[in-house]
């Protein structure tokens, strides 16, 4: 135990004496803060309309019959121009995004729908209206939206075969718990397992290469320490570091969460700290799980770059199982989380879902601890190979 600790204390040094390499811990999750916020509010802007906006529109054959359907469009955030006759050049004025609406009613529109009937006057020939529009220009698309709207309404008011959703009442039940649910489970666990993998890679490649590339991997193998110890301790002292690595890129994601998701109320409160815990099991397991295998790559490696090379492509690989997660808890066969990481994708979406199943959350844990033994029992086995660890 003596000689794990040892090791232990000498990886931490490690990184903790080296400038760079703290940076590379901490660094990530800063530039994800900062990255998703301004994403958000870019998104923002893009799908937002200034409060203070005054749209521009130009309506031709209005009809004042109309007025109890558009009440909306009030004077002060709206700019109505009323013409009797078409002009080409407000198509112009709409493709340079001068105008926002450029809408031409038939003549005599509201008598002709109100005395439209399929049977007399045949199917197609009602009347037609023409909501011209530009969809690249944010205030146009949502000027297009509202306008739409009075016309709907319009429509069903006269043709009284039915009617959707008409009144105060909500007809969308879905509720503030159950939309952060969907928006969560749809991203986090993604970008949890790639935060992992990543501060595992950034971490665990360059400990074993590294030092076999310094040559100083040789003084390490010659002091009177079992190979196991030597194993256990890396890996121990690495899964920790990538740890502190994930979790900071974590927060950092969290933390933008509300800027990213901007528009969208986010009810973060819904996690207690029973979810948090078990989240923090499944992803210890899961970092070591990571760690060990790095570290098997980083031994078999000649060099750095050829480590960060075979590691790169494992990552590919981790995107493909991470994106599983994304259609949410796609299994509930036990069996299923008998694959690693895979399980551990389905386990946080079951968590962030507030679904988990007990019995498949000590699965993941169980099968994930086991494959970190059987790395470290084949770490151990490298360790004592010269051939792989001298590249004889």
């Amino acid at each position: 135990m003596k000689n794990i600790l040892t090791i232990f204390k000498k990886e931490i040094r490690r990184v903790f004496t080296d400038r760079r390499m703290v940076m590379s811990l901490i660094l990530p999750g800063v530039l994800i803060f900062i990255i998703y916020s301004i994403m958000g509010q870019f998104i923002a802007k893009q799908v937002t309309v200034d409060e203070k906006y005054k749209y521009e529109i130009v309506i031709v054959n209005y009809d004042n019959n109309l007025d109890p359907y558009f009440g909306f469009l009030t004077p002060d955030k709206f700019n109505i121009t009323h013409l009797t006759e078409t002009n080409d050049d407000y198509l112009t004025q709409l493709s340079e995004k001068k105008l926002d609406l450029y809408i031409v009613y038939p003549d005599d529109f509201y008598q002709k729908s109100l005395n439209y009937n399929s049977a007399v006057d045949g199917s197609g020939n009602s009347p037609i209206v023409k909501v011209y529009h530009n969809s690249a220009k944010v205030e146009s698309g949502a000027a297009y939206n509202l306008y739409l709207t009075g016309l709907s309404l319009f429509q069903e008011t006269i043709s009284e075969k039915f009617r959707i959703n008409v009144g105060p009442e909500v007809f969308d039940l879905i509720t503030e718990e159950s939309m952060t649910i969907q928006i969560i489970t749809m991203l986090v666990p993604f970008l949890l397992i790639m935060f992992l993998y990543t501060g595992a890679m950034g971490i665990s490649v360059e400990s074993i290469a590294g030092e076999k590339e310094r040559g100083t991997i040789a003084t390490i193998l010659a002091t009177p320490i079992k190979r196991t110890e030597l194993a256990l301790g890396k890996t121990f002292a690495l899964g920790v570091l990538a740890l502190l690595s994930a979790a900071s890129s974590f927060i950092g994601l969290m933390l933008s969460m509300p800027k990213l998701m901007a528009g969208i109320d986010l009810d973060l409160s819904i996690y207690g700290p029973g979810e948090y815990l078990l989240l923090l099991f499944v992803i210890i397991a899961t970092t070591l799980v990571y760690v060990v295998i790095i570290s098997i790559v980083s031994a078999f490696a000649k060099t750095i770059k050829e480590a960060n090379a075979y590691a790169g492509m494992l990552s590919i690989l981790n995107m493909v199982v991470g994106i599983s997660s994304m259609a949410g808890v796609s299994t509930t066969s036990v069996w299923s989380y008998l694959i690693p990481i895979f399980n551990s994708t389905q386990v946080i979406s079951a968590i962030l879902s507030l679904e988990v199943n007990i019995i498949n959350l000590l699965v993941t844990i169980v099968v994930n601890l086991g494959i970190v033994a059987v790395g470290v029992v084949l770490l151990t086995k490298m360790f004592n190979s010269e051939k792989v660890m001298f590249n004889s």
